[in-house]
């Protein structure tokens, strides 16, 4: 007797999902285009294994991942005799510069031709939800869905940040381990609660929005433990290109962002803005809360670069020296 295994068999499409994404991104086979057999979509319910199953997934593939990664940084470290007390410092910034990097590169792979990926196109790529992206009554894709290609790099994403929330209370607390705490947090509800209602367009943009930044921060990172002397100017060059894409990405161009999700994606023909489900109102209010962050984080990046002009070269990274450093050191 056939016995059906409803979360087995959700884990092991979403894996092969995920190897279908490994193909796009490797140029194997283009990136999915909108069509019956490559489309997912589901009632809307995290209890469902076809909602719940994936992100489960992601996790689990994000976690050894990034493990792979660290382990990797760590035995460059070693090779490259970085000192002993800051080679944790130095894999943590190695780990976040080569995820981030990979995932710009996944995102411009997959999405690189498509209309809303752009800012020209961002009130169209906010039909998404109920509304139905796309759709334009194609017969076999319903109102809610994604490419399966879209849908797998959307569960690694969220599978990110809901591992580093886990790894972060393993690591030394830094100056922001709360606001970090914080940020991993809503991350991770806004990613899986947008993947729960078909807002993956929307999410991408967002996601790519904050990837921006984070490679050259780490960049700067890494030279700066590897470096001294002219080299050093590797990461003078990287931090001060990171600030500047900080500020249009995350200060400029993410609340135009927010004004598209608040003003296209929610509102469906004859309906009011405020006629928006609750968990629309949600989804808006969380982008929203994390635009005080970035503020908060802006203005640190521009304590370091003030210090960097004063003594001549980036002496470190104020989001992310440990509280537990002596002042002595710090005032190097």
């Amino acid at each position: 007797m056939a016995v059906d295994y409803p979360c087995l068999n959700a884990a092991w499409q979403t894996l092969g999902d995920i190897y279908t994404l490994l193909q796009v991104v490797g140029g194997v086979q283009k990136p999915l285009r909108a069509e019956p057999d490559n489309i997912v979509s589901t009632g809307v319910s995290l209890s469902k294994p076809e909602s719940l199953v994936p992100l489960a997934v992601g996790l689990c593939v994000a976690f050894v991942y990034t493990q792979v990664i660290e382990l990797i940084g760590l035995l460059f470290a070693k090779a490259a005799r970085v000192k002993s007390k800051k080679v944790e410092q130095f894999v943590a910034a190695w780990c976040e510069a080569i995820y981030f990097s990979i995932q710009i590169f996944i995102s411009l792979r997959l999405f690189w031709d498509a209309q809303w990926f752009w800012p020209s196109g961002w009130a169209f790529a906010m039909d998404d939800g109920r509304k139905g992206f796309a759709t334009n009554g194609v017969d076999g894709i319903p109102p809610d869905h994604a490419t399966r290609d879209m849908r797998a790099y959307y569960v690694c994403e969220f599978g990110y940040y809901a591992a580093m929330f886990l790894i972060i209370f393993t690591k030394k607390r830094k100056k922001d381990f709360w606001e970090m705490v914080f940020h991993h947090v809503v991350t991770s509800f806004l990613i899986s609660l947008s993947y729960t209602f078909w807002h993956h367009r929307i999410g991408v943009i967002v996601m790519l929005l904050h990837n921006a930044f984070d490679p050259w921060l780490n960049i700067a990172k890494c030279a700066h433990y590897l470096f001294s002397g002219p080299l050093h100017a590797i990461a003078d060059v990287s931090f001060g290109l990171g600030a500047v894409i900080f500020l249009i990405s995350r200060l400029i161009m993410y609340p135009i962002a927010i004004y598209f999700a608040w003003f296209h994606a929610s509102p469906v023909a004859g309906e009011s803005l405020w006629e928006a489900l609750l968990e629309e109102w949600v989804l808006k209010l969380l982008l929203c809360f994390l635009y005080p962050i970035h503020i908060f984080w802006f203005v640190l990046i521009l304590k370091v670069a003030k210090k960097a002009l004063v003594g001549g070269a980036v002496q470190g990274d104020e989001r992310s020296d440990s509280e537990d450093e002596p002042d002595d050191k710090k005032s190097r």
